[in-house]
């Protein structure tokens, strides 16, 4: 069955104020419902919870969280297997020689069995290291998971504006397409009562012809925008559903400062490169205690012996010390290489948290833009309607030409969707902010 998050809602019986009131009134009852609903983005509980909805259903099913889950619970069993390193280690061995009978040291039991503990005493850090790095791990495996869950909940985001676009383009656009078939069917009566010139039909049928490609074109983007959609929830999702709510744009804080600290502060990415960084300097740990011996006990008990034949049971302990220097000199060369990855790790830091803060700061800038562009499209939407119908009565009353009603029949599906692409930059970048400035758990869970 399609996904549907939402119940119908009766967008005529939503609150109509301002500019949004005045374009419905000028709009046939259909478009005037859609426009009166994205004008005063009405605070209704499904549109609250539609884009929400599909977000968690993502973060749920996508196969990108779930393996990113497997990863934390893989580090967390490292974790575990690191704090072991600090208890002794028991070993047992069992053998069995076959020797000539004139061999003089073989001359005892056939079969010895041994079983040791051996608890480090010192190792210069490196157990110690072991934990630090598998503790970082976790930390880097944990973010490394919000920042998949974030992008992913990003691309639902990307796709329901790139719904949300054609949907409202899809409606302007069979707005303006009803538009041009009455002007072709009035062209043509007055083509048949002889008043009107025979290329008036023909440029009505040409901008019709547009308009109609556009509405294919709208119609396809809305569809695939929807299929994507479905593709990231992991089921059909219902575009009825969607249509009955739709989402509307985030409120932001008022200090730019503040919400790019806050970002700067959440992201999962500066997170996940600062753990990174930290895994990096338990390596220079790590690999600077093999510079150094390590110091053991081992407690042993023997159980046969090869050079005399019923032995008793032998009991040792043992003190020792052991080095890990590798071949060479390359432990020297392995410390020097964790160090230069230790400072590519800081770089990235850097790195990332540029990378935010230049996306934050394009995004509170189309923000603003689009606040303060929204106000002009809207009253040069009404006047373009205004302009249109006033050129149609002044047509039939001879003070207008038929290129003139056309071109203002143009010039209001232009603003038609120019209103449309505003109103869905609008909301992808409201909640692009808010996911960056409040986490992805306070906007997905919480009411805008």
């Amino acid at each position: 069955m399609p996904l549907s998050f939402v119940q119908t809602v009766n967008a005529s019986t939503l609150p109509q104020r301002g500019l949004a009131s005045a374009v419905a009134r000028l709009y046939r009852p259909g478009l005037a419902c859609a426009l009166a609903l994205l004008g005063c983005f009405a605070p209704s509980a499904a549109s609250a919870q539609v884009l929400e909805g599909l977000v968690n259903a993502a973060l749920q099913s996508h196969p990108s969280t779930v393996g990113q889950r497997a990863l934390v619970a893989s580090a967390q069993a490292g974790l575990e297997s690191a704090k072991w390193q600090f208890f002794p280690t028991p070993s047992a061995t069992v053998e069995s020689a076959g020797t000539s009978g004139s061999d003089p040291s073989y001359r005892g039991d056939p079969q010895v069995a041994t079983f040791r503990l051996q608890q480090p005493l010192w190792t210069g850090g490196r157990l110690t290291a072991g934990l630090d790095k598998a503790q970082a791990g976790v930390s880097l495996s944990q973010a490394a998971y919000q920042e998949v869950r974030q992008q992913l909940a990003l691309k639902v985001l990307q796709a329901y504006s790139e719904w949300l676009s054609a949907h409202l383009k899809n409606q302007a656009n069979e707005a303006s397409q009803a538009t041009h078939l009455r002007l072709r069917e009035q062209v043509q009566r007055r083509i048949a009562e002889g008043v009107s010139a025979q290329s008036d039909l023909v440029l009505a049928q040409s901008r019709l012809d547009a308009i109609t490609a556009d509405v294919t074109a709208s119609s396809a983007q809305r569809d695939i925008a929807i299929s994507r959609l479905g593709q990231l929830v992991g089921q059909p999702v219902d575009g009825k559903a969607l249509e009955a709510a739709i989402a509307r744009p985030r409120a932001l804080m008022q200090n730019p400062q503040a919400l790019m600290e806050q970002a700067l502060a959440l992201s999962p990415s500066i997170q996940k490169a600062r753990y990174q960084a930290q895994v990096q300097l338990a390596v220079v740990s790590e690999r600077g205690a093999d510079l150094q011996p390590e110091f053991y006990a081992r407690l042993e008990q023997q159980y046969g012996n090869f050079s005399y034949t019923n032995a008793l049971p032998e009991t040792r302990v043992f003190v020792g010390v052991t080095s890990r220097l590798g071949a060479g000199l390359s432990s020297a060369s392995n410390v020097q290489a964790a160090r230069t990855q230790y400072e590519a790790a800081l770089a990235e830091i850097d790195v990332q948290s540029r990378l935010v803060a230049d996306q934050v700061s394009a995004d509170q800038a189309l923000a603003a833009s689009a606040d303060s562009r929204m106000a002009s499209v809207r009253a040069s939407l009404v006047s373009a309607k205004e302009l249109s119908d006033s050129y149609d009565r002044q047509f039939l009353a001879g003070r207008k030409s038929w290129l003139d009603v056309m071109n203002a029949a143009r010039e209001l599906a232009q603003t038609e969707t120019l209103l449309a692409d505003l109103l869905s930059t609008q909301v992808v970048v409201t909640w692009r902010l808010a996911l960056s400035a409040r986490g992805l758990d306070a906007v997905t869970q919480a009411t805008p």
